[in-house]
């Protein structure tokens, strides 16, 4: 089963850089996907009016997108598949941001068309794919693994291909151009069975067109009889009958054509690589006969083109484009010329039906329909695309935001380190900013928002490192930064001083690398700094001393190991060579290629190596299980996707604090080319619930005095604190401290330098000196959790997902009792999966779709169709056997933190039974066995063993695994929803907005009849009996 872990994305003013290398438009024409150079998918809304606004950005791949292509038939699912340099696939689901399934093969693709017969094919179907190898691969759509191979007797590489179809016969074939152009014929129609039995097949005609650099070939469906072939030079017109040449086009001076497509019978488009395309009408266009039968000539080349119009780009600089064209028969019955830029701008032409040139007869420009860049979508809408440092930046020097060119959370302290372009670096606490950022109302905390402001470094912080939390022989008071002023300084955290300023003299810092935990050195306080300019520094921490300055490296440095038995340093570069350097005297002692660089490379383990600084885990089991998944800090440099996490050995977890699962976190991410940091908070579900669960039974449990009466009655803030821990002390479920006189956490920060700011921390002194006399001493990394962190992030959580203004009193109840903050504007919601794929919303996702419903304005709603998703719910889990429908009020003072508990456990139920594998719902589903009803219950329960809140019962309740109506009920339409493609995060805050209503309702003062959310009855058992299908579910399946 896979694990989703919800995913909030706090933007900077600057857009990621998305290096446009491959475009289509979906078959519903609502979508167009764009892969990069960076490696993300790019989902846009297209609009009727052919309008476009961005909508998801998808990360997953590592290297730059060669091409896409539809992986399904769309009608029924609506999947997208993408292939890389590297030879990775995926499959995407581009209506939920899903990946579908992912593979990496030895192949690299650069055309890809989706082939399925229905009547003579199982299955989902198969990619057609070619590329930098030999013949054509077949790929199964559904697993990508690969089938068969389509041969040739002069096996070389295939440029580009089609699949044609003949509606006259109704037999399908390939027709590919090889490299050396040569045209080839499979007949697919006849070699299905061939292909499923592993048999060769070979193509069935093969002729050479010397047509050399081919880069697209079309067959005319209109005709069925005409060929397009369009070459770098030139465009050629061929009769598919006998591959006779009947038109010849070269391309003017200083062009090369890029592509074509037929837009009619005789009526063509070419575009070429600068932006340009030509629409071209064939005249003559009948094969008439030889005029000289005594020749052998059956026919005579008799058509010639004659240009109509064409389309111009603006503002061209020059950069690589890719273009397309869209001709669908479905309303509204556009036919669209769309291109794609390195600058990451798209481009539509609506082309009319039918082309005229001016009266003249000169060629007639068409114009530009649209045009939209993801900047666009960041400017538009500015509220969505504020740093998550803005507030703070404003108020230190007067500018609105600032740029972080590079960040590091630090979850043990709670901790947000991020560095500007300025040079400035901002140290603040992590969930009060996020908090801050995002909610409404809390005009206090960011007044009083703790932070301070380093200054050191004179140009742009490069890149930063905290040693202390992978490492626990580093003193906890070391952050360690790096500037393009080739600057390393080491601060105390704490303090906010310059302990050391290390000046290396070269170019600017690239990385910190600290050396793995279990590998131990003579000098445990040692890091490595790589430059720009390929030198590599080993700097001494305690010391303060630089040991080496290794600067003679010619190409990028890829691995790095430090030997402290030799006391050598190995350094791998990218072209394979390997330099040894001698540490003592800074002289290099050898330098190796070929084969021996090679074999020294191989005898050097991964855990050996010296290692980045990465941000933490979200799951244990993530990282042990699929450490492919994870990316090299290295990849900051060449732009593989956005750096999540670091590639390390389950070995080296065991001391390290992401064995600690945190419920949240905060990921920076960089996309390549791009120097802003862009900020990803990550909410752990499981993680959230397990202490949320356990900080309500130690409530329950505690036998402290003062219960939440009490709690409400004391006015200062300081009082209640205290009371509150002093319960927590007494409940058994708190964490004891291990190894450390105190708990570092949000609330035990140290005092800011300058007394005009609002207080961040205190004793910083005393803490400091107890590091300094207790530095001999091993420090452990501390297991505990602040109970407050817990409440606070699943009440953003719950905030970020409930959409607000569907009912303006229940904003205001949810404000006022359960502090369920309204949202300053939309969020960028996105979904993380164990997989390292990641998909988030971008700013200006269907803002317009919420719009006004009835008399409120309503953001943050995901969809239209999640009130109507809510409705359903609501139905479905009516009159559930008498069982509550909320949590109970209690004299315990836990009703606030049980509803809280309540509504977060709904989500993580609907997450956990969307993401169960299909083959136990469709056994759950499956009405063929009445008499097994038993034994379906059994998988029902191991989906909802972890989440005892399925019926609303607290988890003491000892009979909330027996079957019942209601609950199968709920299951059954879930399976539903996930059938018809409906989003996770759509249903979840479906969920979410129908449990808010069911439960904030009896606070009401008078009764509201909500529209058009109708309220079920409060479960009444008297209510007539219905079927459950007609009430949950109006699909056509079901």
């Amino acid at each position: 089963m896979k694990t989703l872990v919800p995913a909030v994305a706090v933007w900077g003013r600057t857009a990621p850089s998305h290096s446009i290398t491959a475009v289509m438009i979906t078959d519903d024409q609502q979508t167009i996907v764009t892969g990069s150079q960076e490696g993300q998918i790019c989902l846009w809304d297209l609009s009727s009016d052919l309008q476009i606004s961005s909508k998801e950005i998808l990360f997953g791949h590592t290297a730059s997108v060669t091409c896409l292509a539809k992986a399904r038939e769309f009608e029924k699912q609506p999947y997208v598949v993408s292939a890389t340099e590297n030879g990775e696939m995926c499959v995407w689901n581009v209506t939920s941001g899903q990946c579908i399934e992912n593979t990496k093969l030895p192949y690299r693709h650069t055309a890809i068309h989706y082939y399925h017969c229905s009547f003579r094919m199982t299955g989902e179907g198969w990619l057609l794919c070619c590329g930098e190898y030999q013949d054509v691969l077949i790929i199964d759509a559904k697993t990508l693994d690969v089938l068969h191979t389509l041969s040739s007797q002069s096996s070389d590489w295939i440029n580009c291909m089609c699949v044609v179809h003949s509606a006259r016969i109704q037999e399908d074939s390939l027709v590919a151009v090889s490299v050396a152009g040569a045209v080839k014929v499979w007949d697919l129609s006849s070699s299905l069975n061939s292909i499923q039995e592993k048999q060769s097949v070979c193509e069935k005609e093969s002729k050479s067109l010397d047509c050399i650099n081919c880069q697209a070939v079309r067959f005319c469906t209109y005709t069925e009889r005409l060929l397009l072939v369009v070459s770098s030079m030139c465009w050629q017109v061929y009769d598919y009958c006998d591959f006779s040449l009947l038109c010849t086009e070269f391309c003017k001076s200083g062009q090369c054509f890029a592509g074509g497509e037929v837009l009619a019978a005789y009526r063509l488009i070419i575009w070429t690589e600068d932006g340009h395309s030509y629409i071209y009408q064939l005249l003559n266009s009948g094969l008439s006969k030889s005029m000289y039968p005594a020749d052998g000539k059956a026919l005579k080349e008799t058509v010639y083109p004659h240009l109509l119009s064409f389309t111009d780009m603006k503002e061209n600089k020059n950069l690589p484009i890719v273009m397309g064209f869209m001709n669908e028969r479905k309303e509204p019955f556009y036919k669209v010329l769309f291109s794609g830029e390195a600058s990451g701008r798209i481009t539509l032409w609506h082309i009319p039906d039918v082309p005229v040139s001016t009266f003249d007869g000169s060629p007639k420009e068409i114009p530009i329909t649209t045009v939209w860049t993801l900047q666009d979508n960041f400017d538009k809408n500015h509220s969505m695309s504020e740093g998550i440092i803005d507030q703070l930046c404003g108020s230190e020097d007067g500018f609105g935001s600032a740029d972080v060119s590079s960040s590091v959370y630090i979850p043990g302290l709670d901790k947000l380190v991020c560095g500007c372009e300025n040079g400035k670096i901002f140290v603040t606490l992590g969930l009060k900013t996020a908090r801050a950022r995002l909610l409404e109302n809390i005009s206090f905390l960011k007044d009083n928002l703790p932070y301070k402001v380093l200054n050191g470094h004179s140009s742009r912080v490069t890149c930063l490192l905290y040693p202390h939390d992978k490492s626990v022989r580093f003193d906890p008071s070391w952050l360690l930064s790096g500037g393009q002023d080739s600057v390393v300084i080491c601060w105390d955290i704490f303090t906010g001083g310059i302990l050391h300023q290390f000046n290396l003299q070269s170019g600017a810092v690239t990385e910190l690398l600290r050396s793995p935990e279990h590998y131990r050195l003579k000098d445990e306080s040692i890091v490595c700094c790589v430059c720009s300019d390929h030198s590599v520094a080993i700097l001494h921490l305690q010391k303060r001393q630089c040991l080496l300055h290794a600067r003679k490296h010619l190409f990028p440095v890829k691995k790095i190991k430090f030997d402290p038995l030799e006391n050598v340093l190995i350094v791998g570069c990218e072209d394979n060579s390997v330099y040894i350097w001698e540490i003592e005297t800074g002289t290099l002692e050898r330098h190796e290629t070929g084969e021996t660089a090679r074999a020294i490379l191989t005898a050097i383990e991964d855990s050996e190596y010296l290692v980045a600084d990465a941000p933490l885990s979200v799951s244990q089991e993530t990282k042990r299980s699929k450490n492919s998944g994870c990316k090299h800090s290295s990849l900051y440099k060449h732009g593989m996707g956005p750096y999540l996490a670091h590639t390390e050995k389950s070995s080296d977890k065991l001391t390290d604090t992401s064995c600690i699962k945190q419920p949240f976190t905060i990921l920076p991410a960089k996309t390549k080319w791009n120097n802003a940091n862009f900020h990803i908070l990550l909410f752990d579900l499981e993680k959230l619930e397990e202490l949320l669960s356990s900080q309500l039974n130690g409530l329950k449990s505690s036998k402290s005095f003062h219960n939440q009466c009490t709690l409400e009655r004391v006015k200062s803030t300081t009082e209640k604190r205290a009371l509150t821990l002093k319960r927590n002390k007494t409940a058994a479920f708190v964490p004891q401290v291990d190894g450390q006189a105190e708990t570092v956490c949000s609330d035990q920060v140290h005092r800011d330098n300058t007394a005009a700011r609002p207080v961040e921390e205190s004793g910083g002194m005393k803490r400091r000196k107890k590091m300094k006399s207790s530095r001999k001493i091993r420090m452990q990394p501390s297991g505990n959790i602040d109970v407050n962190i817990a409440t606070d992030t699943a009440k953003l959580l719950l905030s970020c997902l409930l959409p607000w203004g569907v009912d303006k009193e229940i904003d205001n109840l949810c404000a006022g009792h359960l502090d369920i903050l309204r949202l300053q504007c939309p969020v960028s919601f996105g979904l993380m999966s164990d997989e390292s794929h990641l998909s988030l919303m971008l700013p200006g996702w269907r803002c317009t779709d919420c719009g006004v419903l009835g008399e409120h304005e309503v953001f943050n709603l995901f969809s239209k169709r999640v009130l109507d998703l809510s409705n359903k719910y609501l139905t479905a889990t009516e009159g559930q056997s008498g069982k509550k429908d909320g949590p109970e009020n209690n004299d315990y003072g836990t009703r606030d933190l049980e509803t809280i508990f309540f509504l977060f456990s709904r989500i993580a139920l609907i997450n956990r039974i969307i993401n169960t594998p299909s083959a136990v719902t469709d056994e759950i589903e499956s009405p063929q066995k009445p008499e097994s009803v038993h034994e379906k219950w059994q998988n029902v329960e191991a989906v909802t063993l972890s989440c005892p809140s399925f019926y609303g019962d607290l988890p003491s309740s000892k009979s909330r695994y027996s079957p019942d109506f209601g609950s199968i009920s709920l299951l059954k339409l879930i399976c539903c929803w996930n059938d018809q493609s409906v989003k996770i995060v759509e249903a979840m805050q479906a969920v979410l907005l129908a449990e808010v209503q069911r439960t904030v309702n009896p606070l009401r003062k008078t009764a509201i009849c909500r529209e058009p959310l109708a309220m079920a009855e409060n479960g009444n058992d008297d209510m007539k009996p219905h079927p459950w299908i007609s009430k949950v579910c109006s699909c056509k399946v079901c």
